[in-house]
């Protein structure tokens, strides 16, 4: 694995809790030369700290007097947004009673007071470590190495849960299927080379217009993209959909052989209420949007239809 991939431990934000503020002060003198800190002086403010600005670790004062750091880390873990950022206690006291209750709500580990300032460090950097690793494994898992976006394998394990969620909130969900115009004649005029850098940018502008955090863009296949919208209907999807096309054709990618000597896409889109997508399987709402595409290119392509 090459480490030059992972993020250093220098850009790691490190979350102090810790309702004494000279305990704050200590902790983050300690940290503050190897990682980037910052700091929360009660439980709710870790809690909505967190949920704004995800930290890659969160040191957690055990005894606070709003909101303990038993019941903050079950507020951390019981979040999807929130449930892996590792959490390491800082304590006091710790009888086994305490010590099991620190597993049960799902920390890394805990350190004692008073702290020693080399262990404290070490320790922050092998969960950080592990986390950064599991992270980038995960990247190279679940994304295509050429454009950056989630890949095949992201469609099949993470999009069926995340649709489920989505099920259980009696949410809609939208499909766009992407397909950029004459790009076998693309990749004949110009090289392969060229049809890469092609594929990137066009990645880059459905990234760039795909906003919401829980909108994925999937390199489908070949020159085809996926997006899936989250909590969407159909005139939200459409709406996102013509966006693309739009997006795409303002960037003016030259293709002498494209239309109007430009690089463009067709794009198809359908709606389905989520709890029908878990019913009859996420393959039948692609093939919804993918007929849509069908008829997107059969009318002239540089288009959305839905």
């Amino acid at each position: 694995m090459d480490q030059k991939e992972i993020k250093p431990f220098n850009k790691c934000n490190v979350l102090i809790v810790d309702d004494e503020p000279m305990s704050r002060l200590l902790l983050e003198s300690i940290l503050d030369p190897v990682f980037q800190c910052s700091t929360a002086h009660s439980g709710k403010e870790a809690i909505a700290g967190c949920a704004e600005k995800l930290p890659d670790l969160v040191l957690l004062d055990m005894n606070m007097p709003d909101i303990n750091g038993l019941e903050v880390c079950q507020a951390l873990k019981s979040s999807p947004d929130t449930q892996h950022i590792p959490v390491v206690f800082v304590t006091s006291t710790l009888d086994i009673k305490s010590e099991n209750a620190c597993w049960e709500v799902g920390a890394s580990d805990f350190v004692m007071k008073p702290v020693n300032a080399s262990t404290l460090t070490h320790r922050v950097k092998t969960h950080l470590q592990n986390k950064l690793r599991t992270e980038f494994l995960e990247m190279m898992t679940f994304h295509d190495q050429l454009t950056g976006l989630y890949n095949r394998m992201y469609l099949t394990k993470e999009i069926p849960l995340l649709i489920r969620q989505i099920a259980r909130d009696k949410g809609t969900v939208g499909a766009i299927m992407i397909d950029i115009d004459y790009f076998k004649l693309f990749n004949d005029t110009y090289g392969h080379l060229d049809g890469d850098t092609c594929l990137q940018t066009v990645a880059q502008i459905v990234s760039n217009t795909v906003k919401r955090p829980k909108d994925a863009v999937i390199r489908f296949g070949g020159e085809e993209f996926l997006v899936i919208l989250p909590f969407s209907d159909k005139q939200g999807t459409k709406l996102v959909a013509n966006q693309l096309v739009d997006a795409v054709s303002t960037a003016k990618i030259p293709h002498s052989k494209g239309i109007d000597g430009s690089v463009s896409i067709s794009a198809g889109f359908a709606a389905w209420d989520a709890a029908e997508v878990v019913e009859k399987n996420v393959a039948a709402m692609i093939e919804d949007a993918d007929v849509s595409l069908f008829k997107a290119k059969e009318q002239g392509r540089n288009q959305a239809w839905g």
